[in-house]
């Protein structure tokens, strides 16, 4: 094409965001998946903290306005890192994603007050595994994919090895 042709608008991710999520998809087999589970992916990607902080900023941003294709913000919550990204090979309408929040904070952290940490730590795995596997459930119900499906629609689509 034309010189310059592309530069319609500077994409506002970075490419190493896109395989940082292709590889957590990748890795856990799933559609869902925490934001702290993106973050580690990047350390591994990016050993400059400044540089990986503002990428994820910008990643967070571009997931909640909707501006990556097939990710959705799931549920946010005060901690950040606990906030769940869903992966889907399809399109989701408004109505598909409140029932996946709906699902998402049926286990909320907010339900338990325990004094105990450790105590507290194992409620939160024990609630995102639930969480995943109803999230996991619909998710495959309605797309007719796999997570892996995901993985490679997001290379394809922005143009990272998968």
């Amino acid at each position: 094409g034309a010189p310059g042709a592309q530069a319609v608008r500077a994409p506002t991710y970075d490419k190493r965001a896109i395989k940082a999520i292709i590889n957590v998809i990748k890795r856990k087999h799933s559609f869902v998946f925490m934001y702290e589970d993106v973050m580690n992916e990047l350390e591994k990607l990016i050993p400059n903290e400044d540089e990986r902080d503002e990428i994820i900023a910008k990643l967070n941003l571009s997931i909640m306005y909707g501006e990556i294709r097939h990710l959705y913000m799931i549920s946010m919550d005060a901690w950040g890192e606990w906030d769940i990204i869903a992966a889907s090979p399809i399109n989701l309408d408004t109505e598909q994603l409140a029932i996946l929040r709906i699902l998402a904070n049926r286990y909320d952290i907010d339900h338990y007050n325990e004094d105990d940490l450790d105590e507290l730590r194992l409620n939160v795995k024990n609630m995102h595994k639930r969480v995943y596997e109803a999230i996991n459930a619909v998710i495959r119900a309605w797309s007719k994919r796999k997570p892996i499906d995901v993985a490679k629609m997001l290379a394809e689509e922005y143009g990272v090895e998968a």
